[in-house]
């Protein structure tokens, strides 16, 4: 016969208890496997089982963690999971409270990317001190991105809106696939062969990291660091990160961002522009007043009264200068227009085409040059005939010397 010496757990405590044991000692993994039983509900959250060939586990993927993931989750695919060990206490079941999930086969990118930007950052490449600043106010503005993507519309939309004195380049570039690097590095290169480039953008929309994978090539980004004129990346949406993010001169969150960023808002400008008006009127008005009242007091004193008719006389002469020298101006320039007038009428009556009014024409060959006899032409060669109101187009049927 036992007798119980303690007091028993219950249910719920034991589970606890368990779920604290797990939470505690264990650490966050990646565990990979094959989505089953997806379910979605108006709440938001992802609950599936991540199972392989022998096992399976719950994962759940709360809506905190997946608001701004733009996977599309199905039975049947097989992800990477990312998250802590839990218990479900009313099940009594172990799961995986997921914080990141990745489409299977983007963990040995992961790893590359991070080992990459591990090295770069290490050698300097990333480092804030060495990078430029963005023209306030850039003239001209180079675009390494798609020519016919929805991203290259928005971005020339958001600066024409914007800030109209500006000029933009398009260097059309893949951004996908195994030649979009190379062709986003000639862009730099193109770009920086210019000399009057502002600043240069690197765009392109949101994707999967083997989709934004050009934007994390060791040989582009050295190529941002070595360009002589400012580079912003634009790449993906505000949650993805490239290696051409770390290295660029200014990060945009997305290509809209970086058209909001590169130029000033005009109308801001004008603005401001306003208000400084505004406050300088206002202090040129108080010192005004101010010098107002000090010349008040000035012209009390019998002192600068007598100054005052001293400057007013000098005034009154400086005004007689000023009309005899308007005259004198005045009698040059009519002189000079006369001049002007007479050369005019000589030059238009010495303009060659003058001549076409009265019936005369030209003649010139196919080479635009002036035939002067019947020995520059053969029979059949084609002539052009200029008249005074417009042109022929003939061709020799017969020479008469």
């Amino acid at each position: 016969m036992s007798y119980l010496t303690e007091k028993p757990f219950t249910v719920t405590e034991i589970n606890n208890l368990i779920k604290n044991l797990l939470e505690e000692n264990l650490q966050k993994v990646w565990v990979k496997g094959e989505i089953s039983n997806l379910s979605i509900p108006s709440s938001g959250h992802i609950y599936f089982t991540l199972k392989d060939a022998f096992s399976q586990i719950k994962v759940a993927f709360f809506k905190s963690s997946n608001k701004l993931s733009n996977l599309q989750l199905k039975d049947g695919k097989e992800v990477i999971v990312y998250g802590k060990i839990s218990i479900y206490s009313k099940r009594s079941e172990y799961q995986i409270i997921a914080e990141e999930i990745k489409i299977s086969g983007e963990g040995d990118l992961l790893l590359e990317f991070e080992r990459l930007k591990k090295k770069l950052s290490e050698e300097g490449l990333f480092d804030e001190n060495r990078k430029r600043p963005i023209p306030r106010f850039p003239e001209k503005i180079g675009i390494i991105t798609s020519p016919t993507g929805a991203v290259i519309k928005d971005i020339i939309k958001i600066i024409n809106r914007r800030y109209r004195a500006v000029e933009i380049i398009i260097f059309p570039s893949m951004v996908q696939g195994d030649e979009a690097s190379q062709q986003l590095i000639e862009g730099i290169k193109f770009f920086n062969s210019k000399t009057d480039i502002d600043v240069i953008i690197i765009a392109r929309g949101g994707g999967s990291i083997e989709d934004l994978w050009p934007f994390n090539d060791e040989n582009l980004a050295r190529e941002i660091y070595a360009s002589k004129i400012p580079v912003i990346s634009a790449v993906g949406h505000e949650v993805d990160f490239t290696i051409a993010d770390f290295v660029a001169d200014l990060r945009a969150p997305t290509p809209s961002a970086a058209a909001e960023l590169v130029v000033p808002d005009t109308e801001e400008l004008l603005d401001k522009l306003d208000n400084y008006k505004k406050i300088l009127y206002t202090v040129i008005n108080n010192l005004l007043e101010n010098y107002n009242e000090k010349i008040k007091g000035y012209e009390a004193n019998n002192v600068f009264r007598k100054i005052l008719n001293f400057y007013n006389e000098y005034n009154q002469m400086l005004d007689d200068y000023i009309l005899e020298l308007k005259k004198t101006i005045k009698n040059f320039l009519e002189k000079k227009e006369e001049k002007i007038k007479f050369i005019t009428e000589k030059l238009i009556l010495l303009n060659p085409y003058s001549i076409l009014k009265k019936g005369y024409s030209v003649v010139f060959d196919n080479t635009g040059k002036i035939i002067k006899s019947y020995e520059n032409v053969k029979k059949g060669q084609d002539i052009n005939i200029r008249l005074y109101k417009g042109k022929l187009k003939a061709d020799v049927t017969k020479i008469e010397p």
